[in-house]
């Protein structure tokens, strides 16, 4: 069963151990930050990627979602504006604790991240890239309202792999005031 109630609240160099436990291996770490950070994470990393988060044009920022009963860390996310306008918002980096997998946590805290975005960050459109391979997480952000609009113009290669992403997204208006 998932958290009742998810809080968030900004990644802080405190929770790196727990972030660092969840990424096993290089490729969960490639899945997750699409090649953003050297394997294995360093908390240097980690922290100089705060520090762009904190002076990046447009606005970005990597968040972390809490049990509000326990406490404990269940997943993050990081959230950026990828328009001119900041008509759009740009999800990225999700990733939910191995324990609360498969539990409606993951959708939890994507519903909480697209909240955040049109309510708070005035966003019209939320959107989000994921490898077409990975079906838990496009399971995922359907359950969410978003729609898979199609590929997306960036692959990676990950060890002789070739990957594609897809392109999700939502509109505020097919939410409403949800």
């Amino acid at each position: 069963m998932p958290p009742q109630h998810l809080e968030l609240a900004p990644f802080s160099p405190s929770d790196y151990p727990t972030l660092a436990s969840w990424i096993t291996d290089e490729r969960i770490q490639a899945v997750w930050s699409a090649n953003t950070f050297p394997y294995p994470l360093t908390r240097e990393d980690l922290e100089d990627f705060m520090v762009l988060c904190r002076t990046d044009t447009p606005y970005r920022e990597f968040m972390k979602a809490t049990d509000a009963e326990t406490g404990d860390m269940v997943g993050v996310f990081s959230l950026k504006r990828i328009d001119s306008m900041g008509r759009t918002g740009h999800l990225s980096m999700i990733m939910v604790s191995p324990e609360c997998r498969g539990r409606g946590t993951g959708s939890a805290m994507v519903r909480a991240a697209i909240k955040r975005g049109f309510e708070t960050k005035g966003f019209r459109r939320m959107q989000l890239y994921v490898f077409n391979f990975n079906s838990a997480a496009k399971t995922c952000y359907e359950a969410c309202g978003m729609t898979n609009e199609g590929p997306g113009n960036l692959k990676m290669t990950y060890k002789g792999e070739h990957w594609q992403v897809e392109v999700m997204g939502i509109e505020k208006e097919v939410i409403g005031d949800r």
